[in-house]
């Protein structure tokens, strides 16, 4: 069964029934393309390839190595003492902020 049969019968003369099936056809193409866009993507989630199990586990450690260096720096605030390998902040090796030196006018 053609669906588009229906408009064509209602439709008048030759040019308006191209015009119908031109229309019919490139809604049915951006449906299909939708719905082949939609299945792919349902089963890349369902079924993850290798590169995004790996992506995952680098995540995972990643995730891992903060919690570590957090309860480190937690562990030593609470003793009192500074967490090893902890330096004060300074972007790009440079002091910023309070700590610039103003130059005083002569």
């Amino acid at each position: 069964m053609n669906f588009g049969t229906p408009v064509f019968m209602t439709a008048s003369g030759a040019g308006n029934a191209a015009l119908v099936m031109i229309v019919t056809m490139l809604f049915s193409f951006a449906l299909m393309t939708g719905v082949f866009f939609f299945l792919k993507w349902n089963h890349k989630r369902k079924h993850p390839t290798e590169e995004d199990v790996k992506e995952t586990n680098r995540q995972r450690r990643e995730r891992e190595k903060l919690q570590r260096q957090t309860t480190e720096k937690v562990n030593a605030y609470m003793s009192g003492k500074k967490a090893e390998g902890e330096k004060e902040h300074v972007p790009n090796g440079k002091r910023c902020g309070k700590y610039k030196k103003k130059n005083k006018k002569k």
